[in-house]
């Protein structure tokens, strides 16, 4: 109960104090991890193999986000490249950029030592807005959308270091073959009435994006997943919760990493369908789940799960657990620079 005042001006005083105290709680609420990783702690592999990768073999190391880098000891192979990670602060209420101490450090300790091709989901920050640097970093070639084009000419990097992606056909990196396949984004969503939903009349980056700039800046530019050959075994990286029907219709893979931000913010009738487009049409030995990080807490801290205020880790992955146990396949997360073999 607020007290009555004959004063009144002490008493909207005293209400908007009450009302910034009710905000701060609530912030603190949303602004918590939407899970508790300890409850997972089984899937946890903690393998981290340092012996040299044998003839044949494919490792993956795990670098937040929807950063994924496969290694065969001859030829490494990197999605989105995202190391930089801003703050949430940072991001929301000023500009952005890469910083080329972090990125160097990223590389040292995750021995990105023979990158020959970045590989960008799509064109928000969060993805893109490293790779160029890491490429010029790497002499990797950075492959994208137009927009993700535009983010590498904004960064300085030089055409003959790009390629825009041709859907469909294949690219031979050593033993790697990819194949970059069209996808969707995570269906929007609103946050403080904000929403990061692409206007249909600026779909995409049309000039170079030269930094520092607003996140919002990194505009989607289209959403792709990678089918990836080595040999007989076949890998797909699926970073948005999302998809195009039957667009797995043909192929198959042994292993699937799969974006599960936001999965349980979405209707029943679309995670069933995500699943049966995805999980069910793959048919894969295992899955790892990608994009389930607060990528706003820097990469040499543990990994955490998403911010509450946007979305709910634990639901994500019971709906994930609940579908494989059905379909028998096993699951495994991954700690950043985690490491293991796949085959």
């Amino acid at each position: 109960m607020i007290p009555y005042f004959k004063n009144k001006y002490l008493q909207t005083l005293l209400q908007c104090f009450l009302l910034g105290i009710l905000v701060l709680a609530n912030l603190q609420c949303v602004l918590r991890p939407s899970g508790d990783l300890r409850e997972f702690e089984s899937y946890f592999p903690h393998e981290n193999p340092n012996s040299l990768i044998q003839k044949g073999k494919v490792r993956v190391t795990f670098l937040g986000t929807t950063s994924i880098l496969l290694d065969d000891g001859e030829t490494q192979v990197l999605t989105d490249g995202f190391f930089t990670r801003p703050s949430l602060w940072k991001t929301a209420f000023s500009k952005i950029e890469s910083d080329p101490i972090i990125l160097a450090s990223v590389l040292e300790k995750a021995k990105i030592n023979r990158l020959k091709g970045i590989f960008v989901c799509h064109s928000h920050y969060d993805h893109a807005m490293d790779s160029p640097f890491v490429a010029k970093l790497t002499n990797a070639k950075l492959f994208g959308s137009n927009s993700t084009i535009n983010v590498g000419l904004g960064a300085g990097l030089d055409m003959a270091n790009m390629e825009e992606f041709q859907i469909g056909k294949p690219i031979k990196l050593g033993k790697f073959v990819i194949t970059v396949l069209e996808s969707k984004h995570t269906p929007p969503f609103r946050i403080l009435g904000k929403t990061n939903a692409t206007d249909p009349d600026f779909p995409n980056i049309t000039s170079p994006l030269i930094q520092p700039v607003k996140a919002f800046a990194y505009i989607e530019g289209g959403t792709f997943d990678f089918y990836i050959q080595h040999g007989k075994n076949k890998i797909v990286i699926k970073s948005s919760t999302n998809f195009v029907k039957g667009a797995y219709d043909k192929i198959k893979a042994d292993v699937l990493f799969l974006g599960i931000a936001q999965l349980s913010l979405q209707p029943k009738q679309f995670q069933e369908e995500f699943f049966d487009e995805t999980i069910q049409k793959l048919n894969p030995k295992f899955i790892i789940p990608i994009h389930w990080d607060n990528f706003f807490k820097p990469l040499d801290k543990p990994l955490e799960p998403n911010l509450k205020l946007g979305d709910d880790f634990d639901a994500n992955m019971n709906a994930l657990l609940k579908r494989t146990a059905k379909d028998q396949i096993q699951v495994q997360l991954m700690q950043g620079f985690e490491t293991i073999d796949l085959f």
